[in-house]
């Protein structure tokens, strides 16, 4: 037995800390790797004349390879056309020196545009013109404000469901709680942005806000059943950790490596950013795209719960047993239908349990009740107490048979002898009558 503490110790601690270990290395992945120099990635910028876009593209492709995609334009109407219609992030035209842009778009990208182009026109001789062709709201200053909001409509969805997998709730609760906090959250958001000037009264934001609470609650609680322990790596790999840097609310996509930018139209954050972005700066273009990607996930999650809960409902309706075979879970309704699974570690494939519950003669619960495991020699192994739910559990037992004792208080007490074999959980469960009932019965 002793010789078996130190694995026990390891795995427990792998167990346990996988997650922080997670955490940190993808902070340094996705967020100092992709942010600690923004620099141009197929940003898409428009230049008035062909001659001039071509001459522009030569140089830059030099300078920064694959940095700018260059598109000529006849003249500054075009370039402004292309900047509003979101085809475009900048517009150049060489003969006035001007360049415009959308603040809207994010203040990194208006501050490295104005870097990369003063030297331009001075080559031209002419001073940089900026123009700003949609500026972010005045309590938006940095154009990170948006975000920020977002960022409450898009956490708490997930940490939601990880504080209702424990409650004592029906699935249809559980979901319709996810519900409420995301109509909450969506009110609370809207109310407080725009009271701060962050964003203008457009109450088409408060759809865009609760479907983003919707598409990452429902996929979360959707994916517990497949993924179960590993939820919060998947659930804050997917909505945090890819989310913050691919969603362009900090930092513009056109200034994340390319990886990133691919994820930005997928991921329910960044089309949550670029909705909103196109209904409150540039007349609702673009705006549907993202609402749909946020309808594609919400009904993803839809698809999620409600597949799953047939093929519970399938499976225990043929064999019972084979529900607690995919996997442990928590609740169940009145039909006796599991419904959500336990989040906890997994047991290691080499763990020797035992495992049980002790009732009375009626099948009641015996809360308290005392167990007392020993090996063949009678070495004392575990001692323990069963839970309020008359339930025990006990690991790490050594392979070959092993003796339970069960007492409580008032109650005759029963023993019973185990074999515990590595890689099974062994289930024993035990009947405590009363020392009345006993005695009646002799």
């Amino acid at each position: 037995m002793t010789e078996a503490q130190p694995p026990s110790t390891v795995r427990t601690l792998v167990s346990t800390l996988w997650f922080p270990a997670f955490f940190i290395c993808g902070f340094m992945l996705c967020y100092l790797l992709p942010m600690h120099a923004p620099k141009p990635h197929d940003m898409p910028v428009v230049v008035v004349g062909d001659h001039a876009a071509h001459q522009l593209a030569a140089t830059f492709q030099a300078r920064m390879p694959g940095g700018f995609d260059i598109t000529p334009v006849p003249d500054e109407a075009a370039a402004r056309e292309a900047i509003t219609q979101r085809d475009a992030v900048a517009g150049y035209d060489p003969g006035s020196g001007e360049l415009l842009y959308a603040k809207a778009n994010g203040s990194a990208l208006m501050m490295i545009l104005q870097q990369i182009f003063t030297p331009v026109a001075a080559a031209t001789g002419h001073p940089l013109v900026l123009t700003d062709l949609a500026p972010s709201a005045p309590g938006d200053v940095m154009g990170t404000g948006l975000l920020y909001c977002l960022l409450a409509m898009n956490i708490p969805p997930y940490i939601t469901v990880m504080m209702l997998l424990r409650a004592e709730l029906r699935t249809r609760q559980k979901l319709a709680a996810l519900v409420g906090v995301g109509a909450f959250a969506s009110i609370v958001c809207y109310t407080a942005a725009l009271s701060m000037g962050v964003i203008y009264n457009q109450p088409s934001l408060l759809l865009v806000g609760f479907l983003l609470t919707q598409a990452v609650g429902w996929t979360s609680f959707g994916l517990v059943p497949f993924v179960k322990q590993f939820l919060p790596g998947v659930a804050m790999g997917l909505f945090v950790l890819l989310s913050m840097p691919s969603s362009g609310g900090a930092i513009p996509k056109e200034l994340v490596p390319p990886f990133f930018q691919a994820l930005h139209g997928v991921l329910p954050l960044g089309q949550a950013v670029d909705s909103m972005r196109g209904i409150l700066y540039f007349d609702g273009v673009g705006a549907a795209r993202g609402i749909l990607g946020l309808c594609c996930w919400f009904a993803f999650g839809i698809a999620l719960v409600v597949g799953h809960q047939w093929w519970v409902r399938r499976k225990a309706g043929a064999d019972p047993e084979a529900v607690t075979a995919a996997g442990t879970y928590e609740h169940e309704d009145d039909d006796g239908v599991v419904l959500d699974p336990v989040f906890e570690a997994p047991k290691p494939r080499r763990h020797r349990t035992l495992s049980g519950a002790v009732r009375d003669s009626a099948g009641t619960p015996v809360p308290g009740a005392v167990l007392t495991i020993t090996d063949q020699s009678g070495l004392q192994l575990a001692r323990l107490v069963a839970s309020p739910a008359g339930e025990y559990e006990v690991h790490d037992l050594p392979e070959g048979f092993v003796t339970v004792v069960v007492s409580a208080s008032g109650r005759r007490p029963a023993v019973d002898r185990v074999k515990i074999r590595p890689g099974r959980v062994e289930g024993q469960d035990f009947e405590l009558p009363s020392e009345l009932a006993a005695a009646t019965r002799k």
